[in-house]
């Protein structure tokens, strides 16, 4: 019980996390969208087009040409960046396990789901997904890339690695005991 509620616990952080870091894409979006720099829909998922429309936006402010919504395109956007938000640690295993909750790793040991989650990463980087460290360890910057990924793959968008999504990024190949 005390395991569920710590999950619980840290769903509902990431959610708000995830959702102030989705308003301020679909800002970015609109604002982009109005000045001429992105063609795209404004709902909010990080994307390649939404990256592109934000290197053309950087390119044409003098801005360091990343791709990125870091502070200083927010600022030249007249957008006000989230507020970061303290939160709670959470034990890695709690966290890794998180991302396979619904899916077939659930139960795998946690040396095959650190590996199935280092090459997710990978996959999602090779996809322009996912800017973040290739480590195995979970965090916001996959949480993103998975559900910017979903999105534009038609799926639920989870941020998990769900039956669906490991399939589509290849990594359902072998059972979790066989690593």
């Amino acid at each position: 019980m005390k395991r569920f509620l710590l999950a619980s616990a840290f769903f509902s952080l990431a959610l708000v996390s995830l959702a102030r870091a989705d308003d301020v894409v679909l800002a970015a979006q609109a604002k982009l969208a109005r000045m001429g720099y992105y063609d795209g829909k404004a709902d909010g998922a990080w994307g390649k087009n939404t990256s592109l429309a934000v290197q053309r936006f950087q390119q044409a402010k003098n801005l360091r040409v990343t791709g990125e919504l870091n502070v200083a395109t927010l600022n030249v956007l007249g957008i006000k960046p989230p507020a970061e938000k303290p939160v709670k640690p959470v034990s890695r295993g709690m966290a890794l396990a998180d991302l396979f909750v619904g899916g077939p790793y659930l139960t795998a040991p946690p040396e095959f789901q650190v590996q199935t989650v280092k090459k997710a990463q990978q996959n999602l980087r090779l996809l322009g997904f996912y800017r973040g460290p290739l480590n195995g360890a979970p965090n916001s910057d996959l949480t993103d890339a998975l559900r910017a990924y979903q999105k534009d793959n038609r799926f639920r968008a989870t941020g998990r690695l769900d039956k669906a999504t490991l399939q589509a990024l290849d990594l359902l190949t072998l059972p979790p005991g066989d690593y």
